[in-house]
């Protein structure tokens, strides 16, 4: 990978760099990417409902979903590159030497950190996007009903980037032997979970096509 930012360059390169085996972009990569683009169509509901005359009762509302729709997805962006370099580090931090008894206790310490640093990206990934579901459901319900597909795929999309930040989470924490960050982790897993059912409750009863 070179310095230049992810974000900051071709979509195909990202997915044949993810393709061709490489370490990195991997499975926060996508997930960021996943986030990125609800936010891109919450975005783009927004856009279609400042720009039809029916919605001008809501304008000024969807003029700040649409500036926070474009934060998140701007967030969501740093994150694949943050999650790509956290990962880089586990790796190498994996391969340091572990012949001798100093070598192991000291690798045991850098393995332990370097775990905790891997589950930060897809944790504020999880995080970003459980701050906007709520956000995403009242564009569904107040945004142009033409829209109404995207506005569920976003929502759809949001939650996939979650789940998929949960299995960058478990896999790493795993390997954790720090109990309370455990469960302090844990803990926040269990309250995002909520918010994806709740979603997929007002998306299997109260949205119709």
């Amino acid at each position: 990978m070179t310095s230049q930012q992810w974000k900051d360059r071709p979509i195909h390169e990202f997915l044949d760099k993810m393709g061709d085996g490489s370490p990195a972009p991997g499975g926060g990569a996508a997930a960021g990417l996943t986030g990125a683009q609800a936010c891109a169509l919450a975005e783009m509901v927004c856009s279609l409902t400042l720009s039809n005359k029916n919605y001008k009762d809501v304008a000024s509302e969807a003029a700040e979903w649409k500036e926070l729709c474009r934060s998140g997805q701007a967030i969501m962006l740093d994150l694949i590159d943050e999650d790509a370099r956290n990962f880089l580090f586990l790796m190498e931090a994996i391969r340091l030497p572990k012949e001798t008894d100093s070598e192991k206790e000291s690798r045991k310490i850098v393995v332990q950190t370097a775990l905790k640093k891997a589950i930060e990206a897809p944790y504020q990934m999880a995080d970003t996007m459980n701050d906007l579901l709520e956000l995403f459901t009242t564009i569904l319900i107040k945004g142009n009903r033409n829209a109404i597909t995207d506005a569920v795929i976003a929502l759809q999309l949001a939650q996939a980037s979650m789940r998929a930040s949960f299995l960058n989470i478990q896999i790493n924490l795993k390997s954790i032997t720090d109990d309370f960050y455990k469960a302090d982790i844990e803990g926040a897993l269990k309250e995002w979970e909520k918010g994806i059912t709740h979603v997929d409750a007002i998306l299997t009863y109260q949205v119709k096509i």
